[in-house]
């Protein structure tokens, strides 16, 4: 048997075990319930309380995750091109992990090719707290002809929040006064996506 044989086989705890001590990771996964969780889905002052992760260790799992998330980040770079919602959802999937919500913009030109995407804020999206200014300087900065505004939501869940309508709504407007047209808002989660564009049109005919 392989290497790669022989690490298939292994348990979760087993395999963490390759990581952090044993005890550890006994202790990681009766806290956090899987590999998945544990990497995708706690801070690393979380994974720092347990008994036996000390810097080095941290360190270690630290860099699993990015690699993790580079991984992950990879595969979006076969969306050239924004035919639609999924395209966009596709190519932000990464963001379904996260712990909190992350407001990025994806920048198009005119013919919805990607010029670039952007992370603009980190924490809850307030419609008072996220800045158009900042938004539409990334924009500027990028030639962009349009953007798409993207966040993610970490319960999972998909469905807009009042805030979230009205981050879309105040968005839209800021767009049609800079001439650069916000084409759609998606928010990003681990079971679905949602297009506010699909579902909330007449703010774009306003």
């Amino acid at each position: 048997m392989n290497q790669e044989d022989q690490l298939s086989v292994l348990s979760e705890e087993e395999l963490l075990s390759q990581l952090v001590p044993q005890e550890a990771a006994k202790g990681l996964l009766q806290s956090y319930s899987s590999l998945y969780n544990l990497f995708l889905h706690i801070s690393p002052r979380q994974m720092q309380e347990i008994k036996g992760v000390g810097e080095a260790k941290l360190k270690r799992l630290l860099c699993v995750r990015e690699v993790m998330t580079r991984m992950q980040q990879y595969r979006t770079r076969t969306v050239r091109v924004v035919h639609g919602p999924e395209d966009v959802i596709k190519y932000f999937r990464y963001l379904e992990d996260r712990q909190q919500e992350e407001l990025w913009l994806l920048m198009l030109n005119t013919k919805n090719h990607i010029i670039d995407s952007q992370q603009i804020s980190v924490g809850t999206i307030n419609a008072s707290l996220v800045s158009p200014r900042e938004v539409f300087h990334a924009a500027i900065q990028n030639m962009a002809a349009s953007v798409i505004v993207v966040h993610n939501h970490p319960s999972g869940d998909a469905s807009p929040s009042s805030e979230d309508r009205a981050v879309t709504e105040r968005m839209v407007r800021c767009g049609k006064v800079m001439d650069i047209p916000v084409l759609d808002h998606i928010i990003v989660a681990r079971h679905g996506g949602y297009s506010m564009k699909e579902h909330m049109d007449s703010v774009w005919r306003k």
